[in-house]
């Protein structure tokens, strides 16, 4: 069942809105209309529009208010980070160090390379290759790409062994939405990270330089 837009009272809210995942919402309650500009008569084209004494103030409250935003989503992205589990830095580290991972998920064990982290709707996601172990559906015997919550995943164990990834992905997963990290060095999914940077962080224990990125749309 779909369901109707909500109120929106404050940017915040707005904001908040248009990053959730509108598929299933209601457009029904919008009816489409014209709008409607009626001439004056008498002395309504010489008309001379008087000097808003206000726009100055006008133009310091969105200024005022674009602040706010960009520091109560700095504040929230620092939140997220403290937030992050430590399964996710299990991950994380496998990733780096170009790890497998046995865990236990959905109640049976898993033998996985992890591909792409991140997060879809505020969860915590990993799209994996699960080359070994058990599974609720049949794993192929060459294995197969698994989408993991990574708060369904216990007794997580790093070990040494060949990365195995199967076939690049040269397509969008829906697995996870928001990239932190991809193994594949022609990801199309733009991450956040750059695991090249974090592994010469992890060799020499400096940070290295952000490189230069073309803006683009968020």
């Amino acid at each position: 069942m779909k369901r109707r837009v909500p109120r929106l009272a404050t940017d915040e809210e707005a904001e908040t809105f248009l990053d959730s995942d509108l598929s299933d919402l209601n457009f029904s309650q919008f009816k489409p209309g014209r709008l409607r500009f009626e001439e004056q008569s008498g002395l309504a084209g010489k008309r001379r529009v008087a000097p808003n004494k206000d726009s100055h103030h006008s133009s310091a409250d969105n200024q005022s208010s674009l602040r706010h935003r960009t520091t109560l989503r700095r504040a929230t992205a620092k939140e997220s980070d403290a937030q992050t589990s430590e399964i996710y830095r299990l991950f994380e580290q496998a990733m780096i160090e170009r790890k497998q991972i046995i865990c236990t998920y959905r109640g049976r064990r898993r033998e996985v390379c992890p591909i792409v982290l991140g997060h879809r709707q505020g969860e915590e996601r990993a799209l994996t290759y699960q080359f070994a172990g058990g599974s609720n559906s049949t794993l192929p015997p060459r294995g197969e790409w698994r989408c993991l919550d990574l708060s369904k995943i216990t007794e997580v164990q790093l070990r040494e062994g060949p990365w195995i990834g199967g076939a690049r992905h040269a397509q969008p997963s829906r697995c996870v939405e928001e990239v932190d990290l991809d193994v594949n060095p022609e990801s199309p999914y733009s991450p956040k990270r750059s695991l090249e940077q974090l592994r010469a962080m992890a060799r020499t224990g400096v940070q290295p330089a952000e490189p230069a990125r073309a803006k683009g749309p968020a």
